[in-house]
């Protein structure tokens, strides 16, 4: 008896004769076990990995479908996502955004505090000499506000520079031009709060080192530069979400308000009053046109309908979605106001509403995305980023400084060990790599590269930039 194949592979017979002839015509060979596909060239190889792709023993239809409906849904919200872009909607809660972006501030305060009590804890030093300090001005508060106006300052300046670089300069030298006075002037009022502060003077050893008080005094003129940019920094990115206050739509009325819409616009093309009125309210009612007080609100919405006689109906119909209580609604219709009030009221808002469209569009044109889109960790360690900066910065070039005769008195003549090579090396490197860091975020670079392409090469050029400082000093060792 003849032994069955382990493994066979059932093919169809090819004719429809019977017989000895025409068995032998349309017989094929069975694949045994441990023999190879006579397989033409252009078809993939026999092997277990075909075999596991193509068998369904590893996936039930249960999965199957879990797997499909999931692609389904990603591909519906992606494309509400999209829909509501093309009507100037953006899926998310405000409140929400601003609670999860609390953590920036709450990073800032983390990062400064581990850093002054860094100095204490690590680096204390060896000899305090007398303090010259008023005892209602101690140290560190001198270092601190100095070097927080001096940024402030800075900060100020920078339209003026800006102006000024466009008015002479041409579209893409403009922003070179602008950077590099703006890298200039911060690093030379870094020197001068060294010189202010008479950091030389007071110096215990003859070179720098962190056993000295002057290690002391560039640490918190760093931090001092950094806790002002850092405030600077999230009262503009809270600024910035701001924009996005009045076009946020919370994901459960994400439909309702593409079916409005879809109304709205189906309405203006038909020219069906009925469809586009209901349109109109439904849009007002998911995007108010600005934050102002619910008299202002319920004026725009009278205006909207038309509404010669102002009374509480209109303030009834407006859902902002902003939390306001009913007894205030009430409290508030009852002021009756007239009907020029009310259409200048909606003409303001209607021209702050595109004056914020405005600002959205330029400032996802720098971005080049939206700013309610970059996750909140960017902004973080952006601002880790700021503090390792103005660390590292600061003690390179109060190292150099320190080594320079240009930080003695002109009357002067000091020892041969202080010359200005140091000095002469240490600023153009540290200008050029804070000018590089600018121009990552300018507008024609930013966009390409992203938002969190910066911020991990910030990171990077920080981290190198304070150990370099802290080498300097001798910190390491």
């Amino acid at each position: 008896m003849a032994r069955r194949p382990l493994l066979g592979a059932d093919h169809s017979r090819q004719g429809s004769g019977y017989g000895p002839n025409a068995a032998a015509s349309s017989y094929t060979p069975v694949q045994s076990y441990g023999t190879i596909l006579n397989e033409g060239s252009g078809s993939l190889r026999a092997s277990p990995e075909r075999y596991r792709r193509d068998s369904w023993l590893d996936r039930v239809p249960e999965e199957v479908a879990v797997d499909e409906n999931a692609q389904d849904a990603g591909r519906d919200e992606e494309s509400d996502e999209w829909d509501l872009a093309e009507y100037g909607y953006y899926s998310g809660s405000y409140k929400r955004k601003v609670a999860i972006y609390g953590l920036v501030p709450l990073t800032c305060i983390v990062a400064f505090l581990l850093l002054a009590n860094l100095i204490r804890w690590i680096w204390p030093p060896r000899y305090t000499p007398p303090s010259t300090l008023p005892r209602s001005f101690p140290q560190p508060l001198p270092e601190v506000l100095l070097s927080a106006g001096f940024f402030s300052l800075t900060h100020a300046l920078r339209v003026p520079l800006y102006n000024l670089a466009s008015l002479l300069f041409p579209p893409i030298w403009d922003t070179l031009v602008f950077n590099t006075l703006y890298v200039l002037l911060s690093h030379v009022l870094r020197l001068a709060a060294l010189a202010l502060l008479r950091v030389r003077h007071e110096m215990v050893y003859p070179l720098p080192t962190w056993r000295d008080p002057a290690f002391t005094t560039a640490w918190w003129l760093a931090l001092g530069w950094a806790v002002a940019d850092a405030a600077t920094s999230v009262a503009q990115g809270y600024r910035q979400l701001a924009l996005y206050r009045s076009v946020m739509v919370p994901v459960e009325r994400v439909q309702a308000i593409l079916a409005a819409s879809k109304a709205q616009a189906g309405g203006a093309g038909t020219g069906s009053s009925g469809t586009r009125s209901a349109s109109g309210a439904g849009s007002r009612e998911y995007m108010p046109l600005s934050p102002r007080s619910e008299r202002d609100g319920v004026g725009a919405e009278q205006a909207a309908h038309g509404h010669a006689n102002a009374n509480a109906n209109g303030s009834g119909r407006q859902e902002q979605g902003q939390g306001h209580e009913e007894g205030r609604r009430g409290k508030n219709a009852q002021e009756p106001i007239s009907l020029e009030e009310a259409v200048r009221m909606a003409v303001d808002q209607d021209v702050e509403q595109l004056i914020h469209l405005q600002e959205r569009e330029e400032l996802e044109e720098v971005y080049g995305i939206p700013v309610i889109y970059i996750p909140v960790f960017v902004p973080c360690l952006q601002r880790i980023d700021s503090f390792l900066f103005s660390l590292g910065f600061t003690l390179i070039l109060s190292w150099a400084y320190l080594r320079s005769p240009l930080s003695f008195p002109a009357d002067y003549d000091p020892p041969p060990i202080y010359s200005n090579h140091a000095l002469s090396i240490a600023f153009p490197v540290v200008v050029l790599a804070h000018l590089f860091l600018l121009l990552l975020h300018s507008p024609p670079i930013l966009p390409r590269i992203g938002v969190h392409t910066t911020a991990y090469v910030g990171l990077l050029v920080g981290l190198g930039g304070f150990f370099t400082g802290l080498g300097l000093w001798g910190a390491l060792s």
